[in-house]
């Protein structure tokens, strides 16, 4: 991404994780632009187009789906230990919500733009 490192406070992946075909490579790039203790929140459900989801996608379950984002998250490197949720507000009676909510990884000393001023 043609962004510096640490330029941004979070970001968010929402309904296309299932979608991206170098999630990893991805991954590591929000890693890099994101500021330490950034959150990323990934959030998908249990549906998608079948002919455009990566064919693990569709080999798992709901669970499974939480698993393999936070396996991603790992394989890139640069992120804190996730939080895998559910957040469905009636299950079985309306469409699924989960999420995956990882910060950023400090990767040493910050640039001289982004500390603090000396006192």
């Amino acid at each position: 991404m043609p962004f510096a490192a640490a330029e941004f406070d979070g970001a968010a992946i929402c309904v296309s994780i299932d979608y991206l075909t170098q999630p990893v490579v991805v991954l590591r790039e929000l890693a890099r632009v994101l500021r330490p203790g950034a959150p990323l929140v990934i959030t998908f459900s249990n549906r998608c187009f079948p002919s455009k989801a990566i064919a693990a996608w569709r080999a798992l379950d709901d669970q499974g789906h939480l698993v393999l984002v936070d396996q991603l998250l790992r394989a890139a490197g640069g992120w804190e230990p996730s939080e895998l949720l559910d957040r469905s507000p009636n299950p079985r009676r309306t469409d699924p919500l989960f999420a995956v909510v990882a910060r950023a990884k400090a990767a040493g000393p910050l640039p001289a733009e982004h500390t603090a001023p000396a006192q």
